[in-house]
């Protein structure tokens, strides 16, 4: 509407004045041509009468020209802007992802060629959505059938470097346990990343599936703090957890899958600090939604990297020469599971100084498995 009536009021506008202006200049010229001739011929009195006469006339022209105008403005802006409206709308459902649409062209104008390129623009733009579609869907499945081969090996290997480690085939000299024992880790890592591209592989598809349930929220915070005090405790960092012990909190949500998103989080703290730093865990109650901050004395996230953190297979270039065996999916994983439970996760940083994470989660998610999110809707980040 905003558009027809600013085309209304140009068009009429200029109609008025291509109608107005030209009369306007001939009355006048008229008048001072001929005024005098009339005035020595009719009188004085006579003189004046005509051109009062002529002055009705010119102002029953001007209602006259702007009754034309108005009809004429109408007309032009009306069949300019609804075409442009409809451009409008579909440009706006294109916009929330529905390519299924067309214009029914039914003029051979310029604008009846504007609808054409349009509808020939979405065709374009849906089959090059196709494409990718089914690149995403062949990689997804290359990912999972890659995993799914790799994950028996690498578990053999396992078994096999916890059984020659532990003494069961003979002594192991020190200087073998040392190589034994880098082998061993390297083989976790990539057990990790097998993992990982399974987790991410099944978010692609559509079949990370959620299992909601009645949790006690604090109870679950203190059970994942035990988990990674381990780790913090090879490292050499501070690991806290700071609850109220009157909060008794609950929320409806999977309990797996959230101990992987809060998880990876709180590995992530662990190992970007350095020894003698110190993590912190905080949960905030709220009426209707539940925060966790998680807090480190890390190295914290330099500016060019935060737009990428939730990205697939990104990672800091700080994080790169600092620890070698992430796998860049952690976050793309957490975001996903986040989101999935209708919450929010972001973060505030300071380049070597640390890094807060916050995680909302609302207190009644959907029971229902919600739509997974694809790996390419992270590429924006926060």
């Amino acid at each position: 509407m905003k558009i027809r009536y600013t085309l209304f009021f140009r068009f009429f506008w200029t109609l008025v004045a291509l109608g107005i202006i030209p009369m306007a200049i001939s009355s006048g010229f008229l008048v001072a041509s001929y005024q005098v001739r009339i005035a020595a011929v009719l009188g004085a009195a006579e003189a004046r009468e005509l051109l009062f006469n002529i002055g009705i006339q010119f102002f029953l022209i001007f209602i006259f020209v702007l009754i034309i105008a108005t009809f004429a403005a109408y007309v032009i802006s009306r069949n300019i802007s609804r075409p442009l409206q409809v451009l409008t709308e579909a440009v706006r459902l294109i916009g929330e992802g529905n390519l299924k649409i067309k214009i029914n062209i039914l003029r051979k104008d310029e604008i009846g060629v504007l609808g054409e390129f349009f509808n020939e623009m979405v065709l374009r733009i849906k089959d090059a959505q196709d494409r990718q579609e089914e690149i995403s869907r062949l990689k997804s499945e290359f990912i999972t059938v890659a995993a799914h081969q790799l994950r028996t090996p690498l578990s053999i290997v396992k078994w096999a470097y916890t059984a020659v480690l532990e003494g069961d085939f003979g002594p192991v000299a020190e200087g073998q346990r040392n190589i034994l024992g880098k082998a061993a880790i390297a083989n976790e890592s990539m057990i990790k990343l097998v993992h990982n591209l399974l987790d991410a592989a099944r978010i692609e598809e559509g079949r990370f599936g959620f299992k909601f349930e009645r949790v006690d929220f604090g109870a679950f915070l203190k059970k994942l703090f035990e988990e990674k005090k381990l780790l913090a405790e090879k490292k050499g960092v501070i690991l806290t957890i700071n609850i109220n012990p009157k909060d008794i909190l609950y929320l409806n949500a999977d309990p797996e899958k959230l101990s992987i998103a809060v998880g990876n989080i709180i590995d992530n703290a662990v190992r970007y600090t350095a020894s003698g730093g110190s993590v912190g865990i905080s949960l905030d109650a709220e009426e209707a939604f539940a925060i966790i901050k998680i807090q480190d004395t890390g190295i914290g996230i330099a500016p060019e990297d935060k737009t990428r953190l939730f990205t697939k297979f990104y990672r800091g270039s700080n994080v790169m020469h600092l620890e070698t065996e992430g796998t860049g999916l952690g976050l793309f994983i957490t975001k996903n599971i986040v989101v999935s439970h209708g919450g929010e996760v972001w973060f505030n940083s300071e380049h070597t100084k640390g890094t807060t994470f916050f995680i909302k989660l609302p207190r009644e998610a959907s029971s229902k498995s919600p739509t997974n999110v694809s790996f390419e809707s992270f590429v924006g980040a926060i």
